[in-house]
């Protein structure tokens, strides 16, 4: 099992150079099994992520498991930015509703 961060940050990416030592982008985790690729949440690091898989991918078709935990912006803002996202047809995300709620 293989886990890259690429990202990290809540609410609003931080590119300043101050945090360049852990990154500015927002929630993105690429977990590699085997041949399968999982990633959790689409934040801004799921631009740079989706570079790097365009890359390995070489013309091949990709195939991710995307799992989003929540619809909060910094944990999709990445989607309309990432390469794979918009030149694929085929994009199909996960997600779970929370349980309602009594009051």
């Amino acid at each position: 099992m293989r886990i890259k961060f690429w990202g990290v940050r809540g609410s609003t990416p931080t590119p300043q150079a101050e945090n360049l030592r852990y990154g500015g982008n927002t929630s993105c985790v690429e977990v590699r099994l085997g041949h399968a690729l999982y990633i959790f949440d689409c934040g801004t690091g799921l631009r740079s992520l989706g570079q790097q898989l365009l890359h390995e991918s070489n013309g091949r078709p990709l195939f991710a498991h995307i799992f989003v935990s929540h619809f909060h912006w910094d944990h999709i803002q990445g989607i309309p930015f990432s390469l794979p996202c918009i030149t694929t047809h085929r994009i199909c995300l996960f997600f779970i509703l929370p349980a309602a709620t009594a009051v």
